[in-house]
């Protein structure tokens, strides 16, 4: 469990930059995060709220992390950011580890939940917002919906960095070519 607390206070909680840069990459992997979780919500039930949620109490809630040990996690979070969504996807993260590393726990060969999310926090903090239904990249809305609406088989995006990068390459040279477009076409109605 302090691997995966080591690791959320390693994350640059505030960067706005790297968020914009890799906007294409994180809405993938927010996508396969609600894909990942829809999965796991298909096997054990509905969470009290969706789409940031303790999996672990819906897979078991007699296992827990300590308390003191989820408290120092979101107040780390709180104060790295503000982001009462990251507080609760980190907490959720670290209570899963609790319940996984627990002796005698039999799961589903479901893919870890957490670990899209996770990603998408490395790549660039808690940059994004909840509006009207989505999940607001800046460059790219993610539909929230209900989990149901994203059970699939089908992986979004690979978590590999080499993926994740290529994805922001070529959807930023796919952004620029529409600009350079436009441009064009404006210059030529003038």
């Amino acid at each position: 469990m302090q691997s995966m607390v080591d690791r959320l206070k390693a994350i640059n909680w505030k960067s706005p930059g790297e968020a914009y840069e890799k906007a294409y990459s994180r809405a993938a992997l927010m996508e396969e995060y609600f894909r990942r979780a829809a999965l796991w919500l298909d096997a054990y039930g509905e969470p009290r709220r969706w789409p940031f949620f303790d999996l672990a109490e819906i897979v078991n809630p007699a296992i827990r992390a300590d308390p003191a040990v989820i408290a120092d996690i979101e107040d780390f979070i709180d104060d790295a950011c503000g982001s009462s969504y990251a507080m609760d996807g980190g907490a959720a993260a670290v209570q899963w580890v609790a319940l996984t590393s627990a002796p005698g726990v039999q799961l589903p060969p479901l893919p870890d939940p957490f670990e899209p999310l996770l990603r998408l926090f490395e790549r660039g903090g808690a940059g994004f917002s909840i509006a009207n239904g989505f999940i607001d990249f800046i460059l790219i809305m993610v539909p929230r919906g209900n989990w149901r609406m994203h059970l699939s088989p089908t992986p979004v995006v690979e978590l590999t960095d080499e993926a994740l990068d290529s994805l922001d390459e070529r959807k930023q040279a796919e952004l620029n070519a529409l600009v350079v477009d436009r441009s064009r076409e404006s210059t030529d109605r003038s």
